[in-house]
């Protein structure tokens, strides 16, 4: 899910909103000046991927990881978000904490020192990552009508990862060195990314929306980028949805060379 992702995210965010809420009233936007909030609170599945590289001291190389293969157990997670509005302007952040590790034999997504693991040796590899990320953005409301909206938002996205990763061989080695047998080596990447998007919900038929999110950015990244799309049903306490939420740093540096967060929320809002 790339560029065509980015392409049908955007349109749904954009284009359907835009057509629904063409005659919508600008003077609307400002006729109730109370505050409005929103919380929510989110389950979320992802799958991780990426790749890592751990200093392995021993062999004096680096430990390459491939982390899509490894990384499917959650240990602990914390997802939300707050959303507070007044007239046409708003403030919306999330947070996203997981805290995931596996342990895994017989596996060679791994190179050392840019050298494969030959298919004879058995491997028993630990890794454990634990991250946040944050975003934080300003908004204002471009269209509404109804139960449809449409924000542009501008702010920021932080990013801090640590990892650490063990390692152990039996068997035959082939070309590595004695040296990397067994090892350990750990990775901390932070990083600030200023982020511009649109956000919005359109009505449906009854109660049934649907809400989506779009942002890039770069920053302490190269680039990166989220999306969000999927059904939602109000009720009076506000609305449960079903979204996929896609999530991508590509940050090239010494440690990490790319992270993928993707994945299916479950998202109940609560509003006053």
């Amino acid at each position: 899910m790339r560029a065509g992702g980015v392409g049908v995210i955007l349109a749904c965010c954009v284009l359907a909103p835009v057509a629904a809420l063409a005659q919508a009233d600008a003077e609307s936007l400002a006729a109730n000046p109370r505050w409005q909030f929103a919380i929510t609170v989110n389950a979320y599945l992802p799958q991780i991927s990426g790749t890592a590289y751990f200093p392995a001291a021993q062999a004096g190389a680096v430990f390459t990881l491939n982390q899509s293969d490894l990384i499917d157990h959650l240990k602990m997670t914390f997802m939300g978000a707050f959303d507070a509005h007044r007239g046409p302007w708003g403030f919306f952040t999330d947070v996203l904490y997981l805290d995931l590790g596996r342990h895994n034999s017989n596996i060679h997504d791994f190179t050392i020192g840019g050298i494969g693991i030959p298919a004879a040796t058995t491997s028993d590899v630990s890794i454990d990552m634990k991250s946040w990320i944050v975003n934080a953005v300003a908004e204002y409301r471009l269209l509404s009508q109804g139960e449809s909206t449409l924000d542009v938002v501008a702010g920021v996205r932080y990013l801090d990862l640590k990892e650490r990763v063990e390692w152990n061989f039996t068997g035959s080695l082939g070309n590595l060195p004695e040296t990397t047998r067994s090892g350990n080596g750990e990775i901390s990447t932070s990083s600030v990314d200023a982020i511009v998007g649109v956000k919005g919900q359109l009505q449906g038929h009854g109660g049934w929306r649907m809400p989506c999110y779009i942002d890039v950015g770069s920053g302490g990244s190269q680039f990166t980028w989220q999306g969000a799309i999927g059904l939602a049903y109000v009720f009076r306490w506000g609305q449960l949805g079903l979204l996929y939420r896609y999530l991508n740093f590509r940050i090239d540096s010494n440690n990490l060379k790319d992270l993928t967060i993707a994945g299916p929320m479950v998202a109940a809002t609560f509003r006053w």
